[in-house]
């Protein structure tokens, strides 16, 4: 009886886990059809993706709220932009980073609220969060970068502070109920938007060897598919471990200067990019203003 329960919860759970990784994967699908349709001022069109891409799952990312507030500030709909700015806050968004993407909401009295309900709502967030766990990676990032600047760095500080920070995750990872300390652990710690990877917990493994981002891949993978990472930063580490040769997922802008990380297999990377739910090559490239060669094209 007890053998038969215990294999009822392990496939329940299961059940869960893959339904909550395919709805990630729908949401950004959906998220990069609300972006492309923005780019395209349909701004209209967007929003309603956006909205149904909401819908989705339970914990949308802070930056698609801060894109979708942006979206419908074009629609000069204060109160819609109000709402997504809310629930973004609710989710980590800082009040320094929407004042530098708005503009004409800013002079309206929804902004006046928000900036009133703001400290009430980061709180809220942050009682949700893991906080001696994020300031500790916080920590951790910090001396990750710090051991890179020329006047505090050498070989010696930065393998110490590597082999540190890889073993240190792994127990984390194993505090951490055997997973990856996500979004809803640590919070999202993207300061910069969804495309950079500076000052959060992806930089580091960015410094690590070979053999320890395969150990961890698994972690992260598991993270991406259910909302605790965004696509592109794990895309991003893994072909930062490949610059020297050719990228896989594509992420590293192409320099003439600088001929290295160019994309594998445009065909393929696409293939390996709707696995993990991260947009096409030339979405991504069109969303970063830049431009990027396939190997298989020469």
């Amino acid at each position: 009886m007890n053998k038969i329960l215990a294999f009822s919860i392990t496939f329940l759970l299961f059940g869960i886990q893959k339904g909550t990784a395919q709805n990630y994967l729908n949401y950004y699908e959906k998220i990069n059809e609300a972006e492309i349709a923005n780019l395209d001022k349909e701004f209209k069109k967007s929003d309603s993706i956006y909205e149904i891409a909401f819908g989705l799952v339970k914990k949308p990312f802070k930056e698609d709220y801060l894109l979708a507030a942006i979206n419908s500030e074009k629609l000069i709909d204060n109160q819609k932009t109000y709402q997504y700015l809310k629930k973004g806050i609710f989710n980590g968004l800082t009040l320094g980073r929407m004042k530098k993407q708005l503009t004409e909401f800013k002079k309206s009295k929804h902004w006046t609220l928000i900036t009133k309900e703001y400290n009430s709502l980061r709180e809220n967030h942050l009682r949700s969060l893991n906080l001696p766990l994020r300031k500790e990676i916080l920590e951790m990032v910090k001396k990750d970068q710090k051991v890179r600047a020329p006047i505090f760095g050498g070989y010696k500080k930065m393998k110490k502070t590597d082999s540190y920070n890889y073993n240190r995750l792994l127990k984390i990872i194993k505090e951490n109920n055997n997973t990856w300390p996500g979004f809803s652990t640590i919070g999202e710690i993207t300061p910069k938007g969804k495309y950079d990877v500076t000052k959060n917990i992806t930089s580091m493994p960015l410094h690590f060897k070979k053999e320890w981002i395969e150990k961890l891949k698994p972690y992260m993978l598991e993270a991406v598919l259910n909302g605790e990472m965004y696509p592109y930063h794990f895309a991003r580490i893994i072909d930062y471990k490949n610059i020297l040769d050719c990228q896989i997922y594509g992420t590293y802008k192409y320099s003439e200067k600088f001929e290295v990380g160019e994309i594998c297999d445009c065909k393929k990377a696409n293939q390996e990019r709707k696995k993990i739910g991260f947009e096409t090559v030339e979405d991504f490239y069109r969303k970063i203003e830049s431009e990027y060669k396939c190997e298989t094209e020469k």
